[in-house]
Parts: C-alpha cells; sequence; structure tokens
C-alpha cells in the first residue's frame, strides 16, 4: 500500500483548513480518513493531486465547510436531530388533524373541536417554536434572524386568532389585529429592504414581498371592521324595545279596570291563560330548535352557549336565513320566523279585541322599523331581531319577547 510523506499529508492538512474546517480536532480526524482513503486507492504511477481531487468531494454535498457546520450543530445544540424529529411529527400532526377536525366541522360531527384545537396548538406551540429555534442556528446574519422571528410570531398569531374565531371565544379580533400589524408593519418591511440590498435576491425579494402583500390584503379583507358597530346598534334598539314595553304597561294600568268586565273575569283570565301558554309555547320552540341546531347535539346551558357563540353574528343569521351575497338586507326568510310572527300577530290580535290596544301594541313585530334605521332604509322586525345581531343579542331578543307576553298577562289578569 502507498504511503503518503510529510509534504502530501502537509498539503491536504492545508487544503482542510482553506475549506473551513476550524476545529483542530476535526482537522485531524478528516486529515486521518482522507490519508486512509488516499493511501488506499493510490499507487506509485498515479498522481497524488488527482487521486486527492477525486477522494475529497466524497465527503460532503457540496463543501467541505458543512462538516463544520454540522459538528458545531451537534457541540453547541446536542439535541438539535431529536428537535428536528419532534419538529417534522408535530407539522404533520398539524396538518392531519386541523384537515380532518375541518372536515368534521363542516359536516356538523363531533371531535371537530377536539381536533381543531389540538391541530392549531401543536402548530402554535411546537412546530413554529421549534422552526425558529432551528432556523436561527443556522442563520448567521442577525437581520435573517429578526425576520425569521416576527415571521414565526405572526404565524403563531394567525393560528391563535384562526382558532379562537372559529371556536368563538373572546380576544380572537385582538389577535387577527396584532397578526396583521406584524405582517404589514414589521415583517414586511425588514424582509423586502432587506432583499433588496443583494444583488442576488432583489428579484425574488420584490416578488415575494407582492405575493405577501396581496396575501395579506386578502387577509384584511374578511375583517369585519364593523360587528361591533352592529351589535351597539342592536342592543340599544332591543333596549329601547324593552323600555317601549314597559312604558306601555304603565299607560295600560290606568284602563284596565274600567275595561274588563267584572261578570266575565274568570273566562278572560282563563282563555289569557291559555293563549299566552301557547305563545310561549311557540316561541320556546323556535328557541330550542335554534339551540339544539347550533349545539350540535351537545347537552349545554344557555349561558355556556352564550359564551360559546359570543358575538357569533353568522350563526344567527344562517339560521334563519337563506343569505343573499348581493345584498344581506335582502335575505330570504326560513320558515322559522314567518310561522312565530303569525303567532304573534294572532296573539296580538286576541288581546286586543279583548283587552286594550295599548296592551297589544307591546307585541307590535311590525315595529322594528321605528327602532332602527339604515341610512333611510327602514328594516323590519325580522332583520332587526335575527339578522343583523349576534348570538347573545338574538337570545336576548328571545328572553324580552317572552317577558313582554309576561307583561301583558300580568297587565291584564286580575
Amino acid at each position: 500500500m502507498y504511503v503518503l510523506d510529510k509534504s502530501q499529508v502537509d498539503y491536504i492538512l492545508n487544503d482542510i483548513r482553506r475549506n473551513g474546517i476550524e476545529t483542530e480536532e476535526l482537522q485531524y480526524n478528516l486529515l486521518d480518513h482522507i490519508c486512509c482513503v488516499v493511501e488506499n486507492e493510490m499507487s506509485p504511477d498515479m498522481s497524488f493531486e488527482a487521486v486527492y481531487a477525486n477522494v475529497l468531494p466524497r465527503f460532503f454535498k457540496h463543501q467541505l465547510r458543512e462538516i463544520q457546520e454540522e459538528t458545531n450543530l451537534l457541540l453547541t445544540f446536542k439535541n438539535y436531530y431529536a428537535m428536528k424529529k419532534v419538529m417534522i411529527n408535530s407539522g404533520l400532526f398539524t396538518a392531519v388533524t386541523f384537515t380532518v377536525g375541518s372536515i368534521l366541522k363542516l359536516l356538523h360531527l363531533p371531535g371537530a373541536a377536539v381536533l381543531l384545537i389540538l391541530g392549531i396548538a401543536s402548530m402554535s406551540f411546537v412546530f413554529l417554536p421549534l422552526f425558529f429555534l432551528l432556523k436561527s442556528k443556522e442563520e448567521k446574519v442577525k437581520s435573517a434572524k429578526v425576520i425569521l422571528g416576527t415571521g414565526v410570531v405572526f404565524g403563531i398569531l394567525f393560528c391563535l386568532s384562526t382558532l379562537f374565531k372559529v371556536m368563538h371565544w373572546p380576544y380572537a379580533d385582538l389577535m387577527w389585529f396584532f397578526a396583521l400589524g406584524i405582517l404589514f408593519f414589521v415583517f414586511l418591511p425588514l424582509f423586502y429592504f432587506t432583499g433588496i440590498r443583494k444583488p442576488e435576491t432583489k428579484m425574488n425579494t420584490i416578488l415575494a414581498s407582492i405575493m405577501i402583500l396581496t396575501v395579506g390584503g386578502l387577509l384584511f379583507t374578511l375583517t369585519n371592521l364593523r360587528s361591533s358597530l352592529n351589535k351597539d346598534s342592536a342592543i340599544s334598539a332591543a333596549n329601547a324595545y324593552y323600555a317601549r314595553c314597559l312604558d306601555r304597561t304603565e299607560s295600560s294600568n290606568i284602563h284596565k279596570y274600567t275595561q274588563q268586565n267584572i261578570d266575565l273575569l274568570q273566562v278572560k283570565n282563563d282563555a289569557l291563560k291559555h293563549e299566552v301558554e301557547a305563545i310561549i309555547g311557540t316561541i320556546n320552540g323556535v328557541k330550542n330548535g335554534f339551540y339544539a341546531h347550533l349545539s350540535e347535539g351537545e347537552k349545554i346551558t344557555e349561558l355556556e352557549l352564550c359564551n360559546r357563540l359570543n358575538g357569533d353574528f353568522e350563526s344567527v343569521a344562517n339560521y334563519f336565513f337563506k343569505q343573499s351575497n348581493m345584498n344581506p338586507e335582502e335575505d330570504a326568510l326560513k320558515s322559522h320566523l314567518p310561522n312565530l310572527k303569525a303567532a304573534l300577530e294572532k296573539f296580538k290580535e286576541f288581546v286586543g279585541n279583548n283587552y286594550t290596544k295599548d296592551v297589544a301594541s307591546i307585541l307590535d313585530v311590525e315595529g322594528g322599523k321605528r327602532l332602527y334605521k339604515t341610512g333611510v332604509k327602514q328594516v323590519s322586525w325580522e332583520y332587526l331581531c335575527f339578522n343583523a345581531v349576534p348570538f347573545e343579542v338574538a337570545v336576548r331578543n328571545f328572553n324580552q319577547l317572552e317577558l313582554s307576553i309576561r307583561i301583558i298577562e300580568s297587565s291584564c289578569i286580575q
């Protein structure tokens, strides 16, 4: 077997150093391995330089310095491979659970909420932090680490805001605005001005920035900036309706004794109680059907359902209306509200014929137009109470409707 002389060994050692291997122990380990391979393959009639040039590429994929970088990672980051494996597995877990959870939610099947929570939590608290931790070790430039960090923070906030929005938890909108703010005002400027300075990355940076700006703009168009205004208007309208009920009840108390026939009092009271129970049953039937649909068969109290669906406009409108994409105010009513409205009109007619018009007018379901206006267009009772309102206000409207019935009952019965 051919034996390398001292000058050839020094040549290999110097070349190893020139190729970026800085650790002395690693230099001599590589030297030992390369020398063994060269001596094994070389013969006296062969050129040392040619054999060495043929052997050296076997120790790396792109350049010899890769070995030094890999060694640094192993020395300073001992759990690198374990964390990399966890990151990949958590990413796969997130993709599967989120996809399956989304399908189950669309089909209103059980287990959707659990899978969505697990998937997004895995992405937010495992995959993205590990991704930042591993990639930041590979980046040598500080600005690149900052860009990577802001991107990861945006990703975490975006995932969590999506989860909170889907589950109707509080602070979803706050996280959503923070995420978009970081994307537009921190990540995008850093990414653009850092990448455009380098000629080799200038074109890719411009194209990527255009894509990021476009996608961010599309996400911003999904933001409902008027939801809180609609909610406040609906609550104000409901309070005005409730105050009107109380005012009319007080005015009706002045006349009720003179307008009732004492001889027919018991008969009328029994008839009124029958009508009251019938209309209350109709209201509860609509309300319970509404709750059962949104709870997806789960046994849950009204308060828990309000907490879960707090601020949810879409679920209310979808249950009572067939949505119109062109003009939400022209949404077609489903059968729930027309049936309830007809029952209320019948009860109102009974009370108005047998007692006073003032008492009956408490249930003026056409009077929604007096309470709330959008510009110059008058809004119907159905749209006012059950379309442009969040879930908790719709519940309040049902309960106040029942309260109005009980107010009428207490006002008329002696």
